[in-house]
């Protein structure tokens, strides 16, 4: 017995406009007077042979492809605020000017596995390579359509917006390919109904080659009128890394007792990564500075890490309608890392070499209940904490410098399903989420503070309705209260520390960032003849936390946005061996968080066909 599945899917999604400016015919013109998309596309194909006491071959190969022109989260910056420029320390300029990435990618994956049982044991052997192309280019515009006086005025002095700063153009080329081979080899042993055994060992090599250009192009102003200076260049970007990860796990799931349940794991890795790169410093001299020179730059670094992670889960149902359970892990990893900064390898055979001692410690623990009092009403209950440090300490002539973060999750979650009849299903869900981060300084009389806090509360309904065999309809409802803390509002106010500057509110800086947000789905699905079934689906998705308040000394960085879909698809049975999948869609984004300018709509088509042999 075997099988052929194949399928495509392709979406092209359509963007209003983002402002901002990009190159056409060697001229910078305005981006929202072009049509930006993006077409996404995947193709697959599988194959398997399945015959009675024979192993099971299975071969697939899948094809991911990106290209188009989208919007970028890199923004550009503009003094057309409305606001003056001599006003320090509140600044005028606001990153509002959107960019735009052109878009190159192709992504390829094969994978060829064979599995066979024989006598208690089961073996799978699997091989999987990957291989990606990818060639963007970020097109940034920093004050775009300015130019400063020249002489360049005092910073006491008013000016029209036009004049406070020089355009800068950038246009950023990062191009990457890469091919990964991994082979995995595993093994499930059954010795008796309360002894099971897994093992598992994998070894993978990926090699990656990255390329990229940054050109930038300064109108600056001069006595002769405006000049185009390339400074700050980096050019010819050339370089790659290599690395090795062997990694292996043990699982044994034992079972004392009718009532009890035990799983013992342990996971090895070790990892090698040693990556090099070269690129070209290109600066300009003169005045104005249109001369160029250009030298080289070189740099290098290595990482190697070793981590285990032990593993304990126990489930106990000795109680009558009540299931009790308790997890934990704690993973530790352990490194080196060296590298040096970029320096010129005409002049020097290493840069400033930094010497760290890498560590990671995650530990995660949970504990829950089910309580099933009756078929009308079953209760369940998860309490979690997840504790998490990564810290890296220099050794040798770094001697002092150190970076430790610590971040700690508690999640409470309770869930209530009802059953009032064969047609309804009630599924109702609150989860609280406490989180506190601290920051120890990079230097040892630097000690940890609390850098942040957040607070979350979810609520979510699920209502399941299935009148008939022929007929379902599912509704989902979820509706988050969430906010992240910040140096608010201990900042407190910021004293004048010149004549010139002014005291103001430090406070209306940087906020505490809301994340309030209300999403659902309709789903309903339907037979229609013997061979063809339809599925309707709708979603839904708004959020409201925009705080243009804090504009005039800050950016409003709370999200504001509505998303919504609806999709139709047909499942027809050609034959006994032929199936047709279709879906068809239409969905759109209005963000208000920028303007309207990222907004989107989207017409969607997907078509697969699978076929058993």
């Amino acid at each position: 017995m075997g099988s052929v599945e194949a399928g495509y899917k392709r979406l092209r999604t359509f963007y209003d406009g983002a402002g901002g400016f990009f190159p056409l015919n060697n001229a910078w013109l305005p981006l929202a007077n072009q049509d930006l998309h993006t077409d996404r596309a995947t193709y697959w194909i599988e194959a398997k042979v399945n015959l009675p006491d024979r192993p099971v071959y299975t071969v697939r190969y899948e094809n991911l492809l990106r290209n188009g022109t989208k919007d970028s989260l890199h923004w550009g910056d503009s003094d057309f605020t409305g606001l003056p420029n001599n006003r320090p320390p509140i600044s005028q300029v606001r990153k509002i000017v959107p960019s735009w990435r052109q878009l190159g990618e192709r992504h390829q994956v094969l994978e060829a596995s064979i599995a066979h049982k024989i006598g208690k044991t089961s073996y799978l052997l699997k091989a999987e390579g990957e291989k990606t192309h990818n060639l963007d280019t970020r097109n940034v515009t920093r004050f775009p359509g300015e130019v400063r006086p020249f002489p360049t005025p005092a910073s006491t002095l008013l000016v029209p917006a036009e004049n406070m700063n020089n355009q800068v153009i950038l246009a950023q080329t990062d191009g990457m390919d890469t091919t990964s081979a991994k082979v995995i080899g595993s093994t499930a042993t059954t010795f008796n109904p309360k002894f099971k055994l897994r093992t598992a060992l994998s070894y993978e090599l990926e090699n990656t080659d990255f390329t990229g250009d940054r050109p930038l192009i300064t109108s600056t102003p001069t006595a002769a009128g405006v000049v185009l200076v390339t400074t700050n260049n980096y050019q010819n970007l050339t370089g790659g890394s290599r690395i090795k990860i062997l990694a292996g796990n043990v699982v044994l799931d034992t079972q004392p007792s009718a009532n009890l349940g035990v799983r013992l794991s342990l996971r090895g890795e070790d990892k090698y990564t040693n990556g090099t790169g070269t690129f070209d410093v290109l600066s300009a001299s003169g005045t104005p500075a249109v001369t160029l020179a250009t030298t080289p730059r070189r740099e290098f670094a290595r990482v190697k890490e070793h981590s285990l992670t032990p593993d304990l889960d126990i489930r106990y149902t000795g109680i009558p309608n009540l299931a009790l359970y308790a997890s934990g892990n704690w993973r530790n990893l352990n490194g080196d890392e060296r590298n040096t900064s970029a320096f010129n390898p005409l002049t020097a055979t290493q840069g400033t070499v930094a010497n760290n001692t890498i560590g990671e410690i995650h530990a995660n623990y949970n504990v829950g209940a089910s309580w099933h009092r009756s078929d009308l009403l079953t209760l369940r209950g998860d309490l979690s904490y997840k504790d998490h440090e990564y810290s890296s300490i220099a050794y040798g002539p770094k001697l002092g410098e150190r970076y430790v973060r610590n971040s700690q999750t508690s999640t409470l979650k309770l869930t209530a399903t009802t059953r009032p009849s064969d047609q309804w299903s009630f599924t109702t869900r609150y989860i609280y989420q406490h989180g506190a981060m601290q920051v120890e300084g990079y230097l040892p009389d630097r000690p940890a503070y609390d850098s942040m806090a957040l607070r979350n509360h979810t609520i979510d309904e699920t209502i399941d309705w299935n009148p008939t065999k022929q007929f379902y309809a599912q509704l989902n409802a979820n509706v988050v209260y969430g906010y992240i803390s910040t140096v608010y509002p201990r900042a407190g106010i910021t004293a004048p520390t010149t004549p010139t500057n002014v005291a103001f509110n430090t406070n209306d800086v940087l906020q505490n960032s809301n994340n309030n947000y209300v999403n659902g789905s309709v789903l309903a699905g339907m037979v229609l003849t013997k061979k063809d079934d339809v599925q309707i689906q709708y979603t839904y998705y708004h959020a409201a936390n925009a705080n243009p308040q804090v504009a005039y000394l800050s950016m409003p960085y709370g999200v504001a946005a509505l998303d919504y879909a609806v999709t139709v698809g047909l499942k027809h049975k050609v034959s006994d061996n032929l199936v047709l999948n279709a879906k068809a869609g239409y969905t759109l984004s209005r963000n208000d968080t920028t303007g309207g300018r990222t907004s989107y709509h989207a017409p969607m088509a997907y078509v697969s066909l699978t076929y058993g042999l």
